[in-house]
């Protein structure tokens, strides 16, 4: 876990002003913001898929659906996903129309001697998955693909301990501030007083999309999934009071 610390203002205000109650203080002021962030390596994955298939027959066209999602909830059990990591909410059917020509083929348009007439049904089913053990995250895809699953662009990665992570960014931006502050009153020959508020400017660092594979040399080889770090931050906007 490496730690990175960095400003994105600074101001230091001595005068008084008159300012409302949610403002900064009447008495001389420094304004200060914050910033913490900590890089750590995933250890957990979201697995986001939607199977579909789409026949002039609807009962055809669920029937395929809901074979492969059978095999991916079966693969999702094998590998030690516990149901309540498994989202597989019912399918959803709906009719798809076109402009039919005489002739039977279909076109964007309603010119020419064509019909809008309906040209099958869409089935389709989404499935959230949770993985706890990127380890497996290879046998998973591969068994994904081998259940008919065709795209897998909705995973993303993140951390299992995310909230006590995001406290401890939190804490590195508010002594961020409280440097800065100290620094400050330093050098205009002050010193730093209590604080009179403290406030969070957002975070960020949700779960991030996972990285492509990287093959390697070997054909025959398993892939090479490269995940790399999460970001998680912190900033918060101080203000300290002077001290007389």
């Amino acid at each position: 876990m490496r730690y990175l610390l960095s400003g994105l203002f600074v101001s230091l205000l001595l005068p008084a002003y008159a300012t409302h109650a949610d403002g900064p203080p009447r008495d001389p002021y420094i304004q200060v913001n914050g910033h913490g962030e900590l890089h750590v390596a995933p250890d957990m994955a979201y697995v986001n898929l939607t199977l579909q298939q789409t026949d002039i027959d609807a009962k055809t066209a669920r029937a395929d659906v809901e074979g492969r999602a059978a095999k991916v909830i079966a693969l999702a059990r094998k590998l030690g996903l516990a149901d309540k990591d498994i989202v597989a909410p019912a399918v959803t059917v709906y009719p798809q129309y076109g402009w039919v020509s005489e002739g039977g083929g279909i076109s964007s348009s309603a010119s020419g001697k064509r019909a809008y007439k309906l040209i099958g049904y869409n089935v389709s089913r989404s499935i959230s998955l949770t993985l706890h053990d990127l380890s497996r995250y290879g046998e998973l895809a591969d068994g994904l693909f081998s259940a008919g699953v065709t795209d897998l662009g909705g995973v993303s990665l993140d951390r299992s301990d995310r909230a006590a992570l995001q406290q401890q960014a939190r804490g590195l931006a508010v002594q961020d501030a409280h440097d800065k502050a100290a620094v400050l009153a330093k050098s205009a020959g002050v010193s730093v007083g209590p604080v009179f508020s403290i406030s969070e400017q957002g975070g960020y660092g949700g779960p991030r999309p996972m990285m492509a594979a990287s093959l390697s040399k070997s054909a025959a080889a398993d892939p090479e999934y490269l995940n790399g770090d999460i970001d998680i931050g912190a900033d918060v906007q101080v203000f300290y009071r002077i001290n007389k």
